[in-house]
């Protein structure tokens, strides 16, 4: 993650087979990113296959190995060492399916008689049921050596971007000034505390990044003083410790930003005396708080009320959500009502939770064939593409285009 803003062994009766190099691997995309895949995976005999991790933040990650030859598969947290899954000693273990909660997450198994047919000990699958909250390797024991097929499928965390935390150490030069790092555009609710410990005295600076005004800076900074401080910053309100720090530690200072962040940002840090800060930060506080409903519930300044209840005639609430953030191209024309756009025809969708303008194809451009230009009209027109061209329907209109 960026700054500032993972046994009782039959007897081996098979001869060792040549292996085939795998023709690929898990592709788990972005932080936001949904998707599924394939690929080969030779598992020598008798030792285990690294299949691949598992990283935090997919949603319902779903594998299936399928090998004709006996194969027992292991899940593995890397921040522990927990077997979650596996023989002999896994919290799940045995030869049928079953499930096991692990630090809030649910995950199942085939268990290792696989699809339990005669010949199907080699088939076996993974569901996780939840959000993946820690990286996660997936490895293959093979008690005879073979190639094992691997699909999978995946979702991305519909709050992928608009959450997050995180910490790392920094080092501090004395008498000089370390940048710590950028906060980008629409962040909301962001939170930071640098605590140098040891006594060792700091002082945070947060600076304009497009024209580098001073917010935070002794002694010439908007804030510049001992105690802690506030002032609203191009819609941002922002605190700041003051360089007497946290309970009068010099060395331990945290800045507070509420609201979306509505201009990049560089925080950095000067050192009085050298050493290693601890950085820790999060942000998105309130995104996902339900709002309007009965209550006509109110979002956090830079939230917006969005993922509106559809099986709620009268008074249906939504969900706090950044401005930017959007569920899916179906829901994209009211998520992204809010969000400016280029001045050209077109409509919004929805790539990887976040509002995305599609300008319409020119009318001009002898690729596309339009045989209706509102929606109302495509609703009630039946027609077939000719040969070489696909149907395309958007909120520009409808048609064919060449394919």
């Amino acid at each position: 993650m960026s700054r500032i803003l993972i046994a009782s062994v039959a007897a081996l009766a098979c001869a060792s087979l040549a292996p085939t190099p795998a023709v690929a691997g898990f592709d788990w995309g972005g932080d936001c990113s949904s998707g599924s895949g394939s690929f080969v995976e030779f598992v020598p005999q008798g030792t285990f296959s690294e299949v691949g991790e598992i990283p935090e933040g997919k949603v319902g990650v779903s594998i299936d190995l399928e090998s004709p030859r006996d194969v027992d598969i292991q899940l593995i947290d890397v921040w522990t060492g927990t077997e979650i899954i596996a023989w002999p000693n896994g919290l799940l273990n045995g030869p049928s399916y079953g499930c096991t909660t692990f630090d809030a997450v649910e995950y199942c198994w085939s268990g290792y008689n696989g699809d339990q047919t005669s010949d199907g000990k080699g088939n076996e699958s993974i569901e996780i049921n939840g959000t993946t909250n820690r990286p996660l390797v997936m490895k293959a024991f093979g008690y005879q050596a073979g190639d094992s097929d691997v699909s999978y499928a995946f979702s991305g965390d519909p709050t992928c971007y608009e959450i997050g935390e995180g910490n790392f150490q920094q080092f501090i030069p004395q008498n000089g000034v370390e940048t710590i790092g950028d906060i980008p555009l629409g962040k909301v609710n962001v939170e930071i505390e640098l605590n140098a410990g040891g006594g060792n005295d700091l002082d945070v600076q947060l600076i304009d990044a497009i024209d580098g005004t001073e917010i935070v800076a002794w002694p010439s900074g908007i804030l510049s003083g001992a105690g802690q401080q506030q002032t609203t910053y191009h819609g941002m309100t922002i605190t700041w410790s003051g360089y007497n720090g946290i309970n009068g530690n010099w060395g331990h200072e945290s800045i507070e930003i509420a609201g979306a962040v509505t201009r990049p940002l560089t925080m950095r840090a000067f050192g009085f005396q050298s050493g290693d800060a601890e950085v820790d930060y999060e942000w998105g506080d309130g995104v996902g708080a339900t709002c309007g409903g009965i209550a006509a519930l109110q979002c956090d300044d830079g939230l917006f009320c969005k993922e509106w209840q559809t099986n709620v005639p009268a008074d249906p609430a939504g969900a706090c959500h950044t401005e930017m953030w959007c569920m899916s191209d179906s829901t994209a024309q009211n998520d992204c009502g809010n969000v400016i756009h280029p001045m050209v025809p077109g409509f919004f969708s929805c790539f990887e939770f976040s509002c995305s303008w599609q300008a319409c194809a020119n009318p001009t451009d002898p690729r596309y064939t339009y045989v209706a230009t509102s929606v109302a009209q495509c609703s009630v027109l039946r027609y077939v593409c000719p040969p070489n061209e696909d149907f395309f329907s958007n909120a520009c209109g409808c048609g064919c285009v060449a394919n």
